[in-house]
Protein backbone atom coordinates (compact mmCIF):
# COMPACT_ATOMS: atom_id res chain seq x y z
CA UNK A 1 0.00 0.00 0.00
CA UNK A 2 2.95 1.99 0.80
CA UNK A 3 4.49 1.62 -2.83
CA UNK A 4 1.32 2.42 -4.50
CA UNK A 5 0.72 5.48 -2.07
CA UNK A 6 4.03 6.77 -3.21
CA UNK A 7 3.57 6.02 -7.25
CA UNK A 8 0.57 7.69 -6.35
CA UNK A 9 1.86 10.91 -5.11
CA UNK A 10 5.20 10.66 -8.02
CA UNK A 11 2.26 10.33 -10.75
CA UNK A 12 0.43 13.75 -9.48
CA UNK A 13 3.43 15.47 -9.05
CA UNK A 14 4.72 14.27 -12.70
CA UNK A 15 1.05 15.27 -13.81
CA UNK A 16 1.03 18.61 -12.42
CA UNK A 17 5.01 19.51 -13.24
CA UNK A 18 3.74 19.11 -17.18
CA UNK A 19 0.69 20.62 -16.50
CA UNK A 20 3.00 23.64 -15.26
CA UNK A 21 5.41 23.37 -18.33
CA UNK A 22 2.89 23.34 -20.77
CA UNK A 23 1.27 26.85 -19.67
CA UNK A 24 2.73 30.12 -21.05
CA UNK A 25 2.27 33.92 -20.54
CA UNK A 26 2.64 35.81 -23.37
CA UNK A 27 3.87 39.63 -22.58
CA UNK A 28 1.82 41.57 -25.12
CA UNK A 29 3.18 45.74 -25.30
CA UNK A 30 1.33 48.81 -26.32
CA UNK A 31 1.92 52.55 -26.75
CA UNK A 32 -1.65 54.47 -26.27
CA UNK A 33 -3.53 55.28 -22.65
CA UNK A 34 -5.23 52.30 -21.56
CA UNK A 35 -8.51 54.51 -22.48
CA UNK A 36 -7.61 54.59 -26.85
CA UNK A 37 -9.30 51.58 -28.48
CA UNK A 38 -6.01 50.23 -29.16
CA UNK A 39 -5.31 49.16 -25.55
CA UNK A 40 -9.04 48.15 -25.31
CA UNK A 41 -8.26 45.96 -28.08
CA UNK A 42 -5.12 44.45 -26.10
CA UNK A 43 -7.62 43.86 -23.21
CA UNK A 44 -10.05 42.18 -25.16
CA UNK A 45 -7.43 39.94 -26.74
CA UNK A 46 -6.21 38.43 -23.68
CA UNK A 47 -9.67 37.68 -22.70
CA UNK A 48 -10.37 35.33 -25.61
CA UNK A 49 -7.29 33.82 -25.98
CA UNK A 50 -7.44 33.09 -21.95
CA UNK A 51 -10.75 31.85 -22.31
CA UNK A 52 -10.56 29.63 -25.60
CA UNK A 53 -7.15 28.34 -24.09
CA UNK A 54 -8.43 27.57 -20.61
CA UNK A 55 -6.03 29.38 -19.35
CA UNK A 56 -3.35 27.03 -21.21
CA UNK A 57 -2.12 30.46 -22.68
CA UNK A 58 -2.09 33.58 -20.60
CA UNK A 59 -1.58 36.91 -21.53
CA UNK A 60 0.02 39.97 -19.85
CA UNK A 61 -0.69 43.61 -21.42
CA UNK A 62 1.42 46.43 -21.08
CA UNK A 63 -0.63 49.36 -22.43
CA UNK A 64 0.55 52.66 -22.49
CA UNK A 65 4.37 52.54 -23.49
CA UNK A 66 5.14 50.50 -19.54
CA UNK A 67 7.91 48.89 -21.57
CA UNK A 68 9.39 51.83 -22.85
CA UNK A 69 8.47 53.86 -26.24
CA UNK A 70 7.47 52.11 -29.79
CA UNK A 71 10.82 51.66 -31.20
CA UNK A 72 12.22 49.67 -27.98
CA UNK A 73 9.33 47.55 -27.95
CA UNK A 74 9.89 46.40 -31.48
CA UNK A 75 13.68 46.08 -30.74
CA UNK A 76 12.54 43.75 -27.73
CA UNK A 77 9.99 42.00 -30.02
CA UNK A 78 12.58 40.82 -32.50
CA UNK A 79 14.92 39.54 -29.70
CA UNK A 80 12.04 37.56 -27.79
CA UNK A 81 12.74 39.58 -24.55
CA UNK A 82 8.89 40.93 -25.21
CA UNK A 83 6.66 38.36 -27.01
CA UNK A 84 3.65 40.40 -28.69
CA UNK A 85 3.05 44.02 -29.59
CA UNK A 86 0.79 46.34 -31.01
CA UNK A 87 2.56 49.16 -31.75
CA UNK A 88 3.29 51.66 -34.44
CA UNK A 89 6.47 50.41 -36.69
CA UNK A 90 9.82 52.31 -36.14
CA UNK A 91 11.86 52.80 -39.14
CA UNK A 92 14.95 52.68 -37.45
CA UNK A 93 15.83 49.08 -38.25
CA UNK A 94 14.68 49.06 -42.09
CA UNK A 95 14.18 52.39 -43.72
CA UNK A 96 11.60 50.72 -46.17
CA UNK A 97 8.67 50.44 -42.98
CA UNK A 98 8.89 53.99 -43.77
CA UNK A 99 6.16 53.03 -46.21
CA UNK A 100 3.59 53.01 -43.96
CA UNK A 101 4.10 57.10 -43.74
CA UNK A 102 2.88 57.14 -47.52
CA UNK A 103 1.26 60.64 -47.21
CA UNK A 104 -2.47 60.21 -49.02
CA UNK A 105 -2.28 56.54 -50.00
CA UNK A 106 -5.34 56.36 -49.52
CA UNK A 107 -7.38 59.26 -48.56
CA UNK A 108 -10.86 58.28 -47.17
CA UNK A 109 -12.90 55.35 -44.89
CA UNK A 110 -14.50 53.21 -47.52
CA UNK A 111 -10.30 52.63 -49.39
CA UNK A 112 -8.93 51.28 -46.44
CA UNK A 113 -10.36 47.87 -47.12
CA UNK A 114 -7.79 47.28 -50.04
CA UNK A 115 -4.72 48.44 -47.66
CA UNK A 116 -5.95 46.14 -45.19
CA UNK A 117 -6.67 42.94 -47.06
CA UNK A 118 -4.97 40.23 -46.01
CA UNK A 119 -3.99 39.05 -49.26
CA UNK A 120 -3.23 42.64 -50.98
CA UNK A 121 0.20 43.71 -51.35
CA UNK A 122 0.77 46.50 -48.40
CA UNK A 123 -0.12 42.80 -46.18
CA UNK A 124 2.40 41.12 -47.81
CA UNK A 125 5.19 43.69 -48.48
CA UNK A 126 5.14 44.40 -44.23
CA UNK A 127 5.21 40.74 -43.50
CA UNK A 128 8.33 40.42 -45.63
CA UNK A 129 9.80 43.33 -43.74
CA UNK A 130 9.01 41.57 -39.93
CA UNK A 131 10.90 38.34 -41.62
CA UNK A 132 13.96 39.97 -41.45
CA UNK A 133 13.51 40.60 -37.93
CA UNK A 134 12.51 37.18 -36.78
CA UNK A 135 8.99 38.72 -36.03
CA UNK A 136 6.00 37.79 -37.61
CA UNK A 137 3.13 39.83 -38.89
CA UNK A 138 -0.28 39.26 -37.49
CA UNK A 139 -2.25 42.30 -39.12
CA UNK A 140 -3.03 46.09 -39.27
CA UNK A 141 -5.21 47.49 -36.50
CA UNK A 142 -6.49 50.69 -38.04
CA UNK A 143 -6.18 53.72 -35.72
CA UNK A 144 -7.74 57.28 -37.79
CA UNK A 145 -6.34 59.10 -40.22
CA UNK A 146 -2.52 61.51 -39.10
CA UNK A 147 -4.19 64.98 -38.68
CA UNK A 148 -2.71 68.04 -37.57
CA UNK A 149 -2.97 69.38 -34.18
CA UNK A 150 -2.16 72.89 -33.63
CA UNK A 151 -1.21 75.76 -31.26
CA UNK A 152 -2.22 78.63 -33.11
CA UNK A 153 -3.95 78.77 -36.77
CA UNK A 154 -2.53 77.87 -40.04
CA UNK A 155 -2.41 80.02 -42.79
CA UNK A 156 -4.61 78.50 -45.96
CA UNK A 157 -4.07 74.61 -44.60
CA UNK A 158 -5.93 73.82 -48.00
CA UNK A 159 -3.44 75.41 -50.36
CA UNK A 160 -0.45 73.20 -50.11
CA UNK A 161 1.51 75.88 -52.19
CA UNK A 162 1.18 78.78 -49.34
CA UNK A 163 3.93 78.62 -46.55
CA UNK A 164 2.99 77.50 -43.51
CA UNK A 165 3.27 80.14 -40.47
CA UNK A 166 3.69 76.83 -38.14
CA UNK A 167 6.49 74.80 -36.89
CA UNK A 168 5.47 71.16 -36.96
CA UNK A 169 6.24 69.03 -35.02
CA UNK A 170 7.33 65.30 -37.04
CA UNK A 171 8.76 61.93 -36.23
CA UNK A 172 12.58 61.28 -36.88
CA UNK A 173 11.93 59.73 -40.46
CA UNK A 174 12.52 61.28 -43.80
CA UNK A 175 8.85 59.90 -45.83
CA UNK A 176 7.09 63.08 -42.85
CA UNK A 177 9.39 65.69 -43.69
CA UNK A 178 8.98 65.18 -47.65
CA UNK A 179 5.36 65.58 -46.52
CA UNK A 180 5.54 68.21 -44.20
CA UNK A 181 7.86 70.46 -46.41
CA UNK A 182 5.34 69.43 -49.56
CA UNK A 183 2.63 71.28 -47.58
CA UNK A 184 4.78 74.46 -46.56
CA UNK A 185 5.44 73.64 -43.21
CA UNK A 186 8.35 74.10 -41.28
CA UNK A 187 9.32 71.02 -39.49
CA UNK A 188 11.23 70.15 -35.76
CA UNK A 189 11.66 66.33 -35.04
CA UNK A 190 10.51 65.92 -31.31
CA UNK A 191 10.66 62.55 -29.21
CA UNK A 192 7.01 61.45 -28.87
CA UNK A 193 7.47 61.35 -25.17
CA UNK A 194 8.73 64.66 -25.08
CA UNK A 195 5.62 66.10 -27.58
CA UNK A 196 3.29 67.60 -24.78
CA UNK A 197 6.08 70.04 -23.62
CA UNK A 198 7.54 70.88 -26.64
CA UNK A 199 3.94 71.99 -27.62
CA UNK A 200 3.57 73.53 -24.18
CA UNK A 201 7.24 75.28 -24.52
CA UNK A 202 6.51 76.38 -28.16
CA UNK A 203 9.69 74.42 -29.24
CA UNK A 204 6.64 73.19 -31.71
CA UNK A 205 3.50 74.97 -32.29
CA UNK A 206 2.11 71.56 -33.33
CA UNK A 207 2.12 68.59 -34.65
CA UNK A 208 2.11 65.96 -37.56
CA UNK A 209 -0.14 62.52 -37.31
CA UNK A 210 -2.32 61.45 -34.79
CA UNK A 211 -6.50 61.01 -35.39
CA UNK A 212 -8.25 63.04 -33.34
CA UNK A 213 -8.25 60.46 -30.00
CA UNK A 214 -4.63 61.39 -29.84
CA UNK A 215 -5.17 64.99 -29.60
CA UNK A 216 -7.74 64.66 -27.59
CA UNK A 217 -6.56 62.11 -25.04
CA UNK A 218 -2.97 63.36 -25.08
CA UNK A 219 -2.38 66.96 -26.17
CA UNK A 220 -6.38 68.73 -25.87
CA UNK A 221 -4.55 71.28 -22.86
CA UNK A 222 -2.09 72.39 -25.28
CA UNK A 223 -3.99 72.07 -29.09
CA UNK A 224 -6.02 74.94 -30.09
CA UNK A 225 -6.79 73.93 -33.76
CA UNK A 226 -7.06 70.33 -35.09
CA UNK A 227 -7.33 70.09 -38.82
CA UNK A 228 -8.61 66.34 -40.00
CA UNK A 229 -6.37 66.21 -43.38
CA UNK A 230 -6.12 62.58 -43.19
CA UNK A 231 -2.57 62.37 -44.16
CA UNK A 232 -1.88 59.16 -43.93
CA UNK A 233 -3.33 56.05 -42.23
CA UNK A 234 -2.22 56.04 -38.49
CA UNK A 235 -1.68 51.95 -38.17
CA UNK A 236 -0.38 50.36 -35.57
CA UNK A 237 0.61 46.54 -36.47
CA UNK A 238 0.13 42.98 -34.33
CA UNK A 239 3.50 41.19 -34.06
CA UNK A 240 5.29 38.13 -32.32
CA UNK A 241 8.37 36.76 -31.98
CA UNK A 242 9.09 34.50 -34.57
CA UNK A 243 10.75 31.88 -31.97
CA UNK A 244 7.70 32.19 -29.71
CA UNK A 245 5.08 31.85 -33.22
CA UNK A 246 7.08 28.53 -34.29
CA UNK A 247 6.91 27.04 -30.24
CA UNK A 248 2.98 27.45 -30.38
CA UNK A 249 1.12 24.48 -31.23
CA UNK A 250 -0.65 24.54 -35.18
CA UNK A 251 -4.05 24.97 -33.13
CA UNK A 252 -2.76 27.84 -31.03
CA UNK A 253 -1.31 29.32 -33.86
CA UNK A 254 -5.10 29.10 -35.60
CA UNK A 255 -6.36 30.83 -32.75
CA UNK A 256 -4.11 33.71 -32.17
CA UNK A 257 -4.08 34.64 -35.94
CA UNK A 258 -8.78 34.10 -36.02
CA UNK A 259 -8.29 36.40 -32.76
CA UNK A 260 -6.34 39.49 -34.26
CA UNK A 261 -8.18 38.75 -37.73
CA UNK A 262 -11.51 39.19 -35.79
CA UNK A 263 -10.64 42.07 -33.75
CA UNK A 264 -9.22 43.94 -36.96
CA UNK A 265 -11.87 43.30 -39.46
CA UNK A 266 -14.12 45.84 -36.52
CA UNK A 267 -11.10 48.54 -36.21
CA UNK A 268 -11.72 50.68 -39.60
CA UNK A 269 -15.36 50.87 -38.67
CA UNK A 270 -14.67 51.56 -34.61
CA UNK A 271 -12.09 54.20 -35.87
CA UNK A 272 -14.35 56.14 -37.93
CA UNK A 273 -16.90 56.24 -35.22
CA UNK A 274 -14.33 57.56 -32.99
CA UNK A 275 -12.83 59.78 -35.26
CA UNK A 276 -16.20 61.29 -34.71
CA UNK A 277 -16.62 61.16 -31.22
CA UNK A 278 -13.35 62.55 -30.32
CA UNK A 279 -13.78 65.34 -33.27
CA UNK A 280 -16.59 66.39 -30.85
CA UNK A 281 -14.94 66.12 -27.86
CA UNK A 282 -12.66 68.09 -29.19
CA UNK A 283 -14.67 71.36 -30.08
CA UNK A 284 -16.32 70.53 -26.40
CA UNK A 285 -12.88 71.07 -24.69
CA UNK A 286 -12.87 74.60 -26.86
CA UNK A 287 -10.65 73.39 -29.71
CA UNK A 288 -11.22 74.95 -33.19
CA UNK A 289 -12.07 71.69 -35.32
CA UNK A 290 -12.03 72.80 -39.13
CA UNK A 291 -14.72 71.16 -40.89
CA UNK A 292 -12.80 69.54 -44.05
CA UNK A 293 -14.80 68.05 -47.11
CA UNK A 294 -13.34 65.54 -49.72
CA UNK A 295 -13.45 67.67 -52.46
CA UNK A 296 -11.93 70.36 -50.83
CA UNK A 297 -8.99 68.11 -49.42
CA UNK A 298 -8.51 66.84 -53.27
CA UNK A 299 -6.46 69.28 -54.40
CA UNK A 300 -4.23 68.79 -51.48
CA UNK A 301 -4.38 64.83 -52.30
CA UNK A 302 -3.27 65.57 -55.70
CA UNK A 303 -0.48 67.66 -55.14
CA UNK A 304 1.16 66.24 -52.26
CA UNK A 305 1.14 62.81 -54.41
CA UNK A 306 3.05 64.64 -57.42
CA UNK A 307 5.54 66.30 -55.28
CA UNK A 308 6.48 63.60 -52.38
CA UNK A 309 5.62 59.91 -54.37
CA UNK A 310 8.81 60.48 -57.20
CA UNK A 311 10.70 61.85 -54.39
CA UNK A 312 10.47 57.83 -51.92
CA UNK A 313 12.83 56.57 -54.39
CA UNK A 314 15.39 58.22 -51.81
CA UNK A 315 13.86 56.26 -49.00
CA UNK A 316 12.59 53.20 -49.66
CA UNK A 317 14.35 52.34 -53.30
CA UNK A 318 13.31 52.80 -56.41
CA UNK A 319 11.67 49.19 -57.05
CA UNK A 320 9.85 49.35 -54.04
CA UNK A 321 8.29 53.14 -54.80
CA UNK A 322 7.42 52.24 -58.11
CA UNK A 323 5.84 49.20 -56.93
CA UNK A 324 3.93 51.16 -54.74
CA UNK A 325 3.19 54.10 -57.27
CA UNK A 326 1.59 51.53 -59.67
CA UNK A 327 -0.42 49.86 -57.24
CA UNK A 328 -2.06 53.38 -55.64
CA UNK A 329 -1.76 55.82 -58.11
CA UNK A 330 -5.20 55.09 -59.80
CA UNK A 331 -6.23 55.99 -56.60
Amino acid sequence: MRNKFCALLVMVYVLSFVGFAEALTLRLAGQNPVAHQNSVQMENFKKIIEEKTGGKIKVKTYPAGQLGDYALIYEEVSKGTIDMALITIPPKFDQKQQIYFTPYLVSSWHELYKLFDPNGWMYKKVSGFHDKMDIKFLGFFMDGFGGLGLTKEASKPLDPKVPKNVLCRIPNNDVAKLTMTSMGYRTVSVPYADLYTALQTGVAEGWYGGAAVHSCLGFRDVVKYYYPMNIYTELEQWLINKKTWDGLSPSDQKLIESTVAEINKNAVKIAEQEEIMYQKKLAEAGIKVVKITPEQLKPTVDYVRKMVWPKLDKVLGKELTQELIGEYAKK
